[in-house]
């Protein structure tokens, strides 16, 4: 349904490492008619990038893991292990943000990108978009703990071998959304990319 929408006010309520804003708004029912005005306080970001660096010819991936305080507080693991991520605060584009944040957070250069997907985080509370990318890459040189000290970053990363993906999509997985659909796009797309890239 692409119905009318009516954004009637804004107030910041934070603008600190999140920015948060209530947000005075109406819009059509999918009966006819029109409901609102209601608030919502909605978590405004800019997009963000994640990365899954893979190595064709050693047929190998690159996982990173860091402390996450919110997963501690959701009950889950506080070490969580992800794709390499983040979000950009320079004039650059997602691409170059991408091969950045590989470079900060596991020392590792990715050179080609395949666009896995895009997707809202969390539609009902953000309207921060996450572009996921798979990133060719050379796994000699790629492990050890990295991160920037300015941001407080303690970043393990490790390799596994591309066979290791169902079971770590079973068993391996700390259950963040990103990681577990990366390693599903993964899995069912290795064969084409060791083609492509081989």
């Amino acid at each position: 349904m692409d119905g009318k929408i009516e954004v009637l006010g804004q107030e910041w309520l934070s603008q600190g490492f999140m920015k948060l804003a209530k947000f005075t708004v109406q819009h059509e029912r999918f009966g006819g008619g029109t409901i609102g005005p209601f608030t919502r306080e909605i978590v405004l970001r800019t997009t963000a990038v994640g990365v899954l660096p893979y190595d064709p010819i050693a047929d190998k991936i690159l996982l990173i893991e860091q402390f996450r305080l919110a997963a501690h507080l959701a009950g889950m693991p506080a070490w969580q292990r992800e794709v390499i991520a983040g979000i950009s605060d320079k004039n650059e584009t997602p691409e170059e943000l991408a091969r950045r944040e590989a470079i900060e957070e596991a020392n590792c250069k990715v050179t080609d990108l395949v666009e896995m997907t895009r997707f809202l985080l969390s539609p009902g509370m953000s309207n921060e978009v996450l572009i996921l990318y798979c990133g060719r890459m050379d796994s000699s040189q790629s492990t050890g703990v990295h991160g920037l000290a300015t941001e407080h970053e303690d970043i393990r990363s490790t390799l596994f071998d591309a066979g290791e993906i169902p079971a770590l999509i079973e068993h391996g997985t700390t259950g963040n959304g990103p990681l577990t659909l990366a390693l599903y796009w993964m899995q069912a797309n290795r064969e084409r990319l060791r083609k492509l890239w081989s």
